[in-house]
């Protein structure tokens, strides 16, 4: 039999309880409010949209987030006909739901039970047990129903008592999400669990019980609209205020990672659910790709599980995307959260951006419309047709010869150069064993008509980089930095995927061409000199081991993954391992495959990193500390800009090199040997 709970049984265990509180009580047990108040920002969501339930709204007397104490919980609507239900266990409230008599007592997360983590169908490896003990808070649902059984909009609050915030989760926010058990757990319709497609592959051929559990075919592994579920989601900050309230649809998300206890969720805001968008600066500094502030609209985003780095760090990939965020290929970026499912512990999440037509027009303000998505060859926005316009670029430079420069031109006119090359420098750094180079995880973007609105409205391709964790040593203990993937690139002599017109010909035949190769051995050396520089990489990753470590070992043991929790110290020295390893090696096995001669030490500076630094040929340099000092090959020039930022850029002083113009901004700068090259600013 199922492990299955019913709606009912989920109530018997529910933590919240009746009591017959007076509503004054309310004002002596709450830490932060004294009266009745309406939620004002949850309102806003349910009122303005048209295709959701209008009446009278129930009123709770606190907000959403964390107290000290137990308290009461009144419930108030203004039309005193109407009769209050409400809901604990995450289900939308109906006419059969509990009525509201008198306040609600929430309690401390002690005395409350977990209902949704009992669930042990939830993996083809059979391995996850429930956790003997776990964080859980309360969730209330109300709406306000007529003698006809009609209601007014559902009003959803989480509240966590008992917690000390600061210590369990420090400043990182909380994400709450509210669900029907039965969308997540019902033998044929449950989202999460193995269920029904799970016994119907094994009936089929019985001997797939012995294949790996990421190779099972369950409920989670299905995809598409119809395995979207609708949730009441909120975003409570560190200082416990609620970032947003609303309505959304959720999906499992990823491929092998499916299969993990603690799995990957995506959120997608849609009309029919309340708001298109969720209009909210949910990660930090989180810049638009035009430069023009940040982000603050998300059709969609993911609940991240870390991919292949669930079980390891879980940050490793949106570490590594962060370190190339200004390079000219997209990046998802992130930010951890801690998530709640109908009041109970879900563990560490990084909440990253999610790519669509929307997040290019959320990012260049390009009509989603015009917006042509090509994923692992097969369009994922846009047209059926549109995939025309990918092909015939690949088979232009793949069926031409590329060193004859009107053949390269066009070629230019048609996919963005600097995007590609640092595209595939990025994967070839971190060894990357499942993207672009193996015909995996690779994406390119353009405009289907050209737009002149935005520099990127040129019709080109670009890249997109996501799911960059399957690499740095990953599975070998760090080990394989000596590995020459920049050989395997220029040769591919590495098993790939079999797919139809794979990029990796597109940058192979893009290699007869001579400016092409030194833009792409550029884009290599900058990879390494300046995006992967070694104090950079250990300080970020010093930093995201402060955001995430006590949060992952605490996810570990939610979800039964114990042996993961002593070993976090030693997976980031693995990683970082592989990183210094392949930052010593690096430009031997670039010279190594292209013959680029000697190399030589260039010490860039700036008299006031307050007042100013420089882009080194399209990447900034971080010059917080002075200076850094990089390596580039002698037959190779190299181009530098100022950037200034409080201060004047005056002129460059320099030594050891040959610069075209010493007081313009931008200069081209040949090599003699080891030298130094200084921004004056004042």
């Amino acid at each position: 039999m199922r492990n299955k709970n019913t709606a009912a049984a989920a109530f018997a265990v529910s933590f919240l309880m009746l009591c017959g509180c007076a509503g004054n009580d309310v004002k002596d047990v709450s830490s932060k409010n004294d009266s009745l108040a309406e939620n004002t920002s949850t309102a806003d969501n349910i009122t303005d949209d048209p295709n959701k339930e209008t009446g009278p709204i129930v009123e709770f007397s606190a907000e959403s987030g964390f107290y000290d104490e137990e308290f009461a919980l009144e419930l108030k609507c203004a039309e005193k006909d109407m009769v209050i239900r409400y809901t604990t266990d995450g289900s939308i409230p109906n006419e059969n739901s509990a009525e509201y008599t008198s306040p609600i007592m929430l309690t401390d997360k002690e005395k409350n039970e977990a209902v949704l983590a009992n669930h042990t169908d939830i993996t083809g490896d059979n391995d996850y047990t429930p956790p003997k003990d776990m964080d859980v808070g309360c969730v209330v649902r109300a709406a306000a129903f007529s003698q006809e059984g009609e209601h007014g909009p559902v009003e959803s609050h989480s509240y966590f008592i008992g917690f000390d915030r600061a210590s369990l989760y420090g400043d990182v926010p909380i994400i709450s999400i509210m669900v029907d058990e039965n969308d997540l757990f019902d033998y044929e319709r449950g989202i999460y669990c193995l269920g029904k497609y799970h016994d119907q592959w094994l009936e089929e051929n019985p001997a797939n019980k012995d294949l790996e559990g990421w190779q099972h075919i369950a409920n989670y592994s299905q995809t598409g609209r119809e395995w979207e579920r609708p949730v009441y989601t909120e975003y409570i900050t560190s200082d416990n205020t609620i970032g947003f309230g609303q309505d959304m649809g959720i999906r499992i998300m990823g491929a092998a990672t499916r299969n993990e206890n603690q799995k990957s969720l995506r959120l997608t805001a849609r009309e029919e659910y309340g708001k298109k968008n969720v209009k909210y600066t949910l990660i930090p500094d989180n810049e638009r790709s035009d430069k023009t502030g940040v982000v603050e609209k998300y059709k969609s985003f993911i609940l991240r599980n870390g991919g292949n780095d669930c079980n390891f760090l879980k940050y490793k990939d949106v570490l590594l995307q962060s370190l190339v965020a200004d390079k000219d290929f997209e990046t998802l970026q992130g930010t951890p959260v801690v998530a709640f499912i109908n009041g109970e512990f879900w563990g560490v999440y990084s909440l990253m951006e999610d790519y669509s037509d929307n997040y290019i027009e959320n990012n260049y303000g390009i009509d989603n419309k015009n917006v042509v998505i090509v994923k692992v060859g097969e369009i994922e926005e846009g047209e059926p047709e549109d995939i025309k316009l990918y092909t015939d670029m690949y088979d232009f430079i793949t069926n031409n010869d590329m060193s004859d420069d009107e053949n390269y031109k066009k070629a230019e006119s048609m996919i963005d150069m600097q995007s590609f090359c640092d595209h595939m420098a990025f994967n070839v750094y971190i060894g990357n064993e499942d993207g672009i180079l193996r015909g995996a995880n690779w994406r390119m973007w353009r405009v289907r008509q050209a737009d002149s609105s935005s520099p990127v409205g040129d019709g080109k391709w670009r890249m997109m980089a996501y799911d960059c964790e399957y690499s740095t040593g990953l599975y070998s203990g760090g080990e394989g930095y000596q590995d020459n993937y920049v050989r395997h690139a220029v040769k591919g002599d590495i098993d790939t995927k079999d797919i139809d017109d794979p990029p990796a010909d597109i940058f192979r035949k893009l290699l007869e061409n001579d400016k092409f190769k030194e833009q792409f051995i550029l884009a290599l050396c900058d990879m390494r000199n300046i995006s992967f520089e070694k104090n950079r990489v250990h300080t970020a990753f010093d930093e995201y081991d402060k955001m995430y470590g006590k949060l992952a070992g605490m996810t570990f043991e939610r979800f039964g993954e114990d042996y993961a929790k002593p070993m976090y110290g030693v997976f980031k020295n693995h990683a970082l391992k592989y990183l210094d390893g392949r930052h010593d090696l690096f430009m031997k096995h670039i010279s190594n495959v292209f013959d680029c001669g000697e190399t030589a030490s260039v010490t860039l500076s700036v008299n006031d990193a307050e007042e100013g630094g420089m882009i080194v040929n399209t990447t900034a340099a971080d010059l917080t500390d002075g200076e850094i000092s990089c390596d580039y090959f002698k037959e190779i020039p190299i181009t530098i800009k100022a950037e200034p930022k409080s201060g004047k850029f005056v002129k460059w002083e320099y030594e050891g090199c040959t610069v075209s113009a010493e007081n313009s901004d931008e200069i081209t700068v040949k090599i003699d040997g080891d030298c130094s090259i200084t921004a004056i600013y004042e």
